[in-house]
């Protein structure tokens, strides 16, 4: 027995080595980074609620975290088929989506609590910065979001929090799980999931997707593929290591939808009409990531968890952004607001016309090489009357980013292409002529990022009441950008602290009231993809790091072990925003805006035969200042836009017996503000707000054996036409139409 154990401790020894020996060979080996803290996902499979969060860093449950968490299970997500990370995110409140640039990067744009939160994506913990479309969850357990700063969990820039990815990994069970499905707009799509103990040691998993369909009532394309083995050695030992790899390939249409001005779509503009070139226009994505995670117990109080991480993300998109003028049939053409233009329409020349412009045909070449690794231990000492977990870790990343741009519609001399005017109500979308692409060395470049961190996260436990939660992190940063030629065009380093302290009084064993304080800080190059210039009239490069904090306080209550409901009210303040000096050289930290809100939840079974998840928000904010003093500030006292006041999500499921079970849901997105003031030419005009709306699905589950079960899926019901990703004065994109899918599930 003696022996068994010292081999044992060998071995825990051995691995803990190899867990933190790794991210050095691989940083000297080559030049990538991203990912991921661990988790045990069983929590997040069988229940719309999720008791504990997958992150390494937290000491406690979610009832006992004082902050804003919701965790979208895998369950929520088979029952309503949220495919994508945006399916996925549309079901929490206080989210809207940013429209793709015209000659800016195509991909998840996420704004969370009123504040950009596109780079605040994680992947097992580790942050994922490439921007690309995360267009199918089919290897996540589960989808995370973080609600308020929260810097010091995940880096730079968390200032309204953060969404975290929670891959699969094996289980100690077997199974085997296929899903067909079938539906309109010519659905198709395969799963399968299996997963096999080979001996006491090891286990192995292997998930993979086939799919393809119309996006609803529209006739653009997409279409991927995607394969993710993994295997966990040690799976009933006190160490064990998961090593795991996805590859997924889209090959999509784009779809920047139809003109959008004033809060509106244009009125007489049908919104299935396409104004790019469907012949050229096309996002290839291939996706390579690789993963290791280690789990040890070194001691029933001691505690060591390391994540690596190794992605490519190589993303390839050509788009026709819908840019120009849109000239009615009446002879006015759209146009924002000004002071001398109450209208919204300026006469044109070509009526029953679009006139082309800005990016078409516009290639962007992109790739995203991550390497990363988080490693901690977590210790817990303490009395009867005091406990207390420490968690002590740190980690490094490195970004690599290329980007080659450049345009197809050329002549052979090199010249720009005549593009042809299309008609406004019913345009030609197929170019259908010579293409000859060239290269725009002024738009093309690379970047990389290097970053390293170290963290300590406290809780401590007085008696049966009180809870105190501390935390700081540090974080180096090193960012360069340079030109196509390699020289450098914008580089800074910035030393990051980042903080976080809440206190939590129980007053029962199900219930805790919590107030909490946490900033977060972003320099300028906050991802590689990013960078500063250091001009004679711009200077962004010696700034110092924005700043952010969050004050909230909450409620939760465990209303039964399977249900929790949550209220929490909170302030996000950004104290240090970046904008233009006086001098008209040098930026500075002179801006200042918050959102103030109100968020409430509800996820678990009220009875075994009913679950539900819902949650609701309102939020307003307001920008206190969005110019240098000095500087004549046109949007002072402007509401934050891209801020639904309203917002909420509801899906609920009863099980009528047991072969049928029936499910309702509903989202609705409140009315945000979309334009600000920005010169004497409309400080005038009031705001523009965009539309609400609600929509409606349902679902009907029969159940035939214990191995196969059909669900029928319908959603937006009463086909609401309804916009999302807008950009003001420019272009949305039509939401989802009513889509009905059938899905044939089958266990053996």
């Amino acid at each position: 027995m003696t022996k068994k154990i010292a081999n044992k401790r060998n071995n825990t020894a051995k691995t803990v080595a190899l867990a933190m020996t790794l991210p050095n060979l691989a940083f000297a080996a080559t030049s990538d980074v991203t990912n991921l803290p661990t988790i045990e996902s069983a929590s997040h499979s069988n229940s719309h609620y999720a008791k504990h969060s997958s992150s390494d860093k937290r000491a406690q449950s979610i009832l006992n975290t004082p902050r804003t968490t919701q965790i979208i299970t895998q369950k929520a997500l088979q029952e309503q088929n949220l495919l994508s990370l945006q399916d996925a995110l549309s079901t929490t409140p206080g989210i809207s989506f940013g429209a793709g640039e015209g000659g800016g990067g195509y991909g998840d744009k996420i704004t969370l609590r009123g504040y950009d939160a596109t780079s605040n994506i994680t992947a097992d913990g580790l942050r994922d910065t490439a921007l690309t479309n995360r267009s199918d969850l089919f290897n996540s357990e589960a989808v995370e979001i973080t609600k308020g700063a929260n810097s010091v969990e995940n880096g730079a820039g968390q200032v309204s929090g953060g969404v975290n990815l929670v891959t699969k990994s094996p289980k100690d069970h077997d199974f085997n799980h296929l899903s067909v499905g079938l539906g309109t707009d010519h659905y198709t799509r395969m799963t399968g999931d299996f997963n096999k103990v080979i001996d006491d040691d090891t286990a192995i998993r292997l998930n993979v997707m086939a799919h393809k369909n119309n996006y609803p009532e529209r006739d653009e394309q997409l279409k991927r593929w995607g394969i993710a083995p993994s295997i966990t050695f040690g799976i009933g030992r006190n160490t064990k290591a998961t090593l795991s790899y996805i590859h997924q390939e889209d090959d999509n249409d784009p779809q920047y939808g139809v003109p959008y001005y004033n809060g509106r779509a244009v009125p007489g503009i049908s919104n299935k009409n396409n104004y790019g070139y469907t012949d050229i226009d096309n996002i290839r994505i291939t996706n390579n990531t690789g993963l290791l995670k280690v789990k040890s117990e070194i001691t029933d109080n001691v505690k060591f968890n390391s994540v690596t991480r190794l992605s490519d993300i190589h993303q390839i998109s050509t788009i026709s952004a819908p840019q120009g003028t849109f000239c009615l049939a009446n002879g006015m053409a759209p146009t924002a607001y000004t002071n001398a233009n109450t209208t919204g329409y300026t006469k044109c020349t070509t009526p029953g016309q679009y006139i082309v412009s800005g990016p078409r045909g516009f290639k962007r070449d992109t790739e995203t090489k991550q390497i990363a690794n988080d490693s901690n231990i977590k210790i817990q000492i303490g009395s009867k009357y005091v406990k207390n977990t420490t968690i002590i870790g740190g980690g490094l990343s490195q970004e690599d980013y290329t980007l080659k741009s450049g345009s197809y519609l050329n002549n052979a001399d090199g010249s720009t292409s005549t593009r042809p005017n299309m008609n406004v109500y019913n345009p030609n979308h197929v170019w259908n002529n010579s293409i000859n692409y060239i290269q725009a060395d002024s738009r093309s470049g690379s970047g990389s990022l290097d970053t390293y961190y170290g963290y300590i996260f406290n809780n401590t436990k007085f008696g049966s009441h009180w809870l105190l939660d501390l935390g700081a992190r540090y974080d180096n940063t090193n960012g360069v950008y340079r030109d196509i030629n390699g020289a450098v065009t914008g580089s800074q380093k910035a030393n990051l602290f980042s903080y976080n302290a809440g206190i939590t009084f129980k007053p029962t064993e199900s219930t805790s009231l919590y107030l909490s304080y946490a900033n977060s800080e972003k320099p300028t190059i906050g991802v590689a993809s990013e960078t500063c210039t250091s001009t004679a009239t711009n200077n962004t490069c010696n700034v110092k790091p924005e700043t952010a904090i969050n004050y909230e306080v909450g409620a939760k209550w465990e209303v039964n072990p399977n249900l929790l409901v949550t209220i929490a009210g909170f302030r996000n303040e950004r104290n240090k925003v970046r904008v233009q000096g006086s001098d008209g050289f040098n930026y500075v930290l002179d801006g200042k805006n918050y959102v103030n809100g109100v968020e409430a939840g509800l996820a678990g079974n009220f009875t075994p035969n009913w679950d539900i998840t819902a949650s609701m928000a309102w939020m307003k904010g307001k920008f206190n200042q969005t110019a240098a003093n000095g500087i004549q500030d046109f949007s002072k006292g402007d509401f934050v836009t891209q801020v639904p006041e309203y917002s909420g999500s509801l899906w609920t499921n009863y099980k009528v017996n047991d072969q049928w079970k029936v499910g309702y849901g509903a989202t609705y997105q409140g009315k945000m503000y979309l334009s600000t003031h920005t010169s004497a030419t409309n400080n005038k005009v009031a705001q523009v707000q965009s539309e609400d709306y609600l929509l409606h699905h349902a679902s009907i589950t029969y159940t035939m054996s214990k191995n196969l079960n059909f669900q029928l899926i319908g959603r937006n019901l009463a086909n609401k036409i309804y916009y999302t990703h807008i950009r003001n004065n420019g272009w949305a994109m039509p939401g989802e139409g009513r889509q009905a899918v059938l899905n044939i599930n089958y266990k053996f």
